[in-house]
């Protein structure tokens, strides 16, 4: 995998010069460019120049070349009057996946660095979350961005745009597995999402990975040595079972449960989704801190970082 590295204010310069390009803006975006807020980081510092508003895709390509900031934003609202962040009409529905927040990851990597690995566990977390929404809420218009240290889901149904801070939460729990159902023992609904969720950060759980989640040692241990039955009996939607596994009891399995649900709420940014106001990195933009361009993805099965390394990088 290519190096990441911070770009120079020349190497941005020659991005917004040489590289980016309008028709590399997604089309649900380009056509409600002129209802959106657009924020600039121009130091590194955060994104401080808010506010801003372009009527057409020429009006952003000029102030990119002329700038060439930092990092760009656009909001998920649109607005009537959005450069005063005014008359709110709607909001896309994001998940924001970030692969040096995961939880737990198959790599090292520590601070805010990534690597190909922990991008790929990124890259699935947002899979799973996007075949939920599809299977569980019928929902369709459904796009894959990726942001520079992960990738973002964007959701552009009428369904779903117009809802408040509640429904976005209420969503975020379901798909993310965060709350504990009333009742385990359903087939259908809340209580299989939960405990497909519960499985997969089961599977990836080792007898260390517990402990440093709260666990003692010796429950730590027997869970391990259960692990091949509890994942039975989640899958089968009978979770009560672990509470008869030998050491384990109620409030073990209560303390289990709670670990998994806080692992699972790590998975996504929850803040992200409920806020009908974010800005996200605008997808064709340069990620400086990472030297990576935040792009579109067409196929995310077959999606390749190379893709995303600014050609600046690559003569380097």
């Amino acid at each position: 995998m290519q190096e990441m590295r911070e770009a120079t204010p020349e190497e941005r310069r020659q991005y917004y010069s040489e590289e980016w390009k309008k028709d590399d803006l997604p089309k649900f975006f380009l056509h409600t460019l002129s209802l959106r807020e657009f924020a600039f980081d121009h130091s590194g510092k955060g994104p401080n120049d808010r506010y801003n508003c372009f009527i057409t895709p020429e009006e952003l390509s000029d102030f990119l070349r002329k700038k060439a900031p930092y990092a760009v934003y656009g909001s998920v609202a649109l607005y009537e009057r959005p450069s005063q962040r005014r008359k709110w009409l709607k909001s896309e529905l994001v998940f924001d996946i970030d692969a040096k927040d995961l939880p737990i990851k198959r790599c090292d990597c520590t601070g805010g660095n990534v690597c190909e690995k922990c991008l790929d566990d990124a890259r699935q977390v947002a899979k799973i979350i996007a075949e939920t929404l599809r299977s569980e809420l019928a929902l369709h218009d459904i796009h894959f961005v990726y942001s520079g240290r992960g990738f973002h889901i964007r959701v552009t149904d009428d369904s779903v745009m117009s809802m408040g801070q509640a429904e976005r939460s209420q969503i975020v729990e379901y798909v993310a597995g965060i709350v504990v159902p009333s009742d385990m023992t359903l087939t259908l609904g809340y209580s299989r999402v939960f405990r497909k969720r519960v499985a997969r950060i089961f599977e990836q759980l080792d007898e260390k990975k517990l402990v440093d989640a709260g666990f003692r040692g010796r429950l730590a241990r027997k869970l391990m040595r259960e692990k091949e039955k509890a994942l039975d009996a989640i899958r089968r939607g009978h979770l009560e079972e672990i509470m008869e596994f030998d050491g384990i009891g109620r409030k073990t399995f209560r303390k289990f449960l709670n670990v998994v649900t806080r692992l699972n709420s790590e998975l996504v940014d929850g803040k992200v989704t409920i806020d009908t106001k974010r800005i996200l990195r605008l997808p064709s933009s340069l990620h400086s801190t990472v030297s990576r361009k935040c792009m579109m993805i067409r196929d995310i099965d077959n999606f390749s970082y190379d893709a995303t390394v600014p050609r600046f990088l690559l003569e380097s």
